[in-house]
């Protein structure tokens, strides 16, 4: 009988690849390997996703061949292996979307990895499967089609969850009957806006528990939580479903902008938010967000979301909502990296009100010169602006506009105070 995909794949990992990365991520290679026989399945199940959409089987047949050519099966020079495997981080995040921290979560935990590791064995996998699939495709001389046609094929031959546990994990079946998992407590489900949320209970622990056992108890609940998301593992994350799910409760969309809590971080000059207790947002394509109960993206749904907020037309200082993780280079307009994952989730959102038209703010602190404050601020307005439309949102559908260190938060007397007021916002201005 023909192997499948994701065995094929498995056995190629040589001793000199496993060698390679056991040397790059400092771990074992037999523990690699176990983590390995978890990320592989979810690596060629996510490709096998990608050939159904747009341009899905020419993309993915042009990405194996390429990469059956640049031979990442083999121990690779330095710079082209670092090339590749950064490329299959991206691959990879792009085609997890919102459950790929999640799908990192759980091969770190079911490995006792630290997180970095677990998202290196992810890009490994996707390289090493996209290197199977070009031989594949080379070998029998495939078309884009007809390895579309095979690549999903391999997708459904593999089993439902990734993690073995102990016992079954029970997996919801509607948004309102989660079932109960053994020796866990249970979130609460809240009907809002026509949509479901789910809040997990809060997490306590006695002191000297595992922290292992604690990320496991935590997995466990998140798997049952998802259940009703992804519908089971064989299916992530390309179910989709034509339900809108709005990720706010009522209390946390009445949140006033800039009363989250936080700290300053001296190393980086930032303020960071905490965005409180975890939910899970279920947008209108299928595609979800794990995020916070005060953050800018629950914030944002809710407001669009909930047909009794409306747009203040008058008062036009009424309905900014901060950013809280969208950070700038100092007394620059380049974003850093960690910038894009929020701003990616806001141009998700506002792509599912495609009548909505925000605006963004930008926002300098008091010290320096006030003309130049104003220009940075405008500048990097216009940079949040631009990124958003870059990741699909009509270009004509957002605004920008810099106020220097006009309309401050909080007093610039301290450096977290400072920290606070240089900031980029965004306002609904047309739901």
């Amino acid at each position: 009988m023909e192997q499948s995909l994701a065995s094929v794949t498995h056995f190629s990992f040589s001793n000199d690849l496993l060698n390679q990365l056991a040397q790059e991520t400092q771990e074992s290679v037999p523990a690699l390997r176990s983590a390995l026989t978890r990320a592989i399945p979810v690596a060629v199940q996510a490709l096998a996703g990608r050939v159904s959409g747009p341009d899905g089987p020419e993309t993915i047949w042009k990405l194996g061949r390429e990469a059956y050519g640049a031979s990442v099966l083999e121990p690779m020079a330095t710079e082209t292996h670092h090339g590749w495997i950064a490329r299959g981080e991206s691959l990879m995040r792009g085609l997890l979307g919102e459950s790929y921290h999640f799908t990192a979560l759980r091969v770190a935990t079911a490995a006792n990895f630290g997180l970095p590791v677990a998202e290196r064995v992810l890009s490994a996998a996707a390289v090493a499967a996209l290197g199977v699939i070009g031989e594949h495709s080379q070998e029998h001389n495939l078309t884009p089609e007809a390895l579309a046609a095979w690549l999903v094929q391999e997708g459904g031959r593999l089993p439902g969850m990734l993690l073995p546990t102990s016992e079954p994990t029970p997996v919801a079946t509607a948004p309102d009957a989660v079932a109960p998992t053994p020796g866990l407590a249970t979130g609460v489900w809240a009907p809002v806006g026509g949509g479901q949320t789910y809040t997990p209970p809060a997490v306590g622990g006695s002191e000297g528990r595992s922290p292992v056992r604690w990320q496991w108890g935590a997995l466990l609940l998140a798997a049952v939580v998802l259940g009703y998301v992804f519908g089971n593992w064989q299916d992530m994350p390309f179910k989709q479903s034509n339900k809108v799910g709005v990720a706010a409760t009522p209390l946390a969309a009445a949140t006033p902008s800039g009363s989250q809590g936080g700290r300053y971080d001296a190393s980086t000059g930032n303020y960071i938010y905490d965005t409180g207790q975890p939910l899970i947002l279920h947008l209108a394509d299928g595609t979800t967000q794990k995020v916070g109960a005060t953050s800018t993206e629950n914030r944002l749904y809710t407001f669009l979301a909930d047909p009794t907020q409306q747009v203040d037309s008058v008062n036009r200082t009424k309905g900014w909502i901060n950013f809280d993780r969208v950070y700038f280079e100092p007394g620059a307009t380049t974003l850093t990296d960690e910038s894009f994952l929020q701003l990616r989730n806001v141009a998700s959102i506002l792509k599912t009100f495609p009548a909505s038209v925000v605006k963004i703010g930008g926002y300098t602190d008091s010290t320096g010169n006030p003309l130049k404050n104003f220009q940075l601020s405008e500048e990097r307005a216009k940079t949040a602006m631009l990124a958003i439309a870059g990741m699909g949102v009509d270009i004509n559908r957002v605004q920008a506009k810099g106020y220097g260190g006009k309309y401050f938060i909080t007093p610039n007397t301290t450096p977290e105070g400072r920290a606070l007021n240089r900031r980029i916002s965004i306002r609904v201005i047309k739901k």
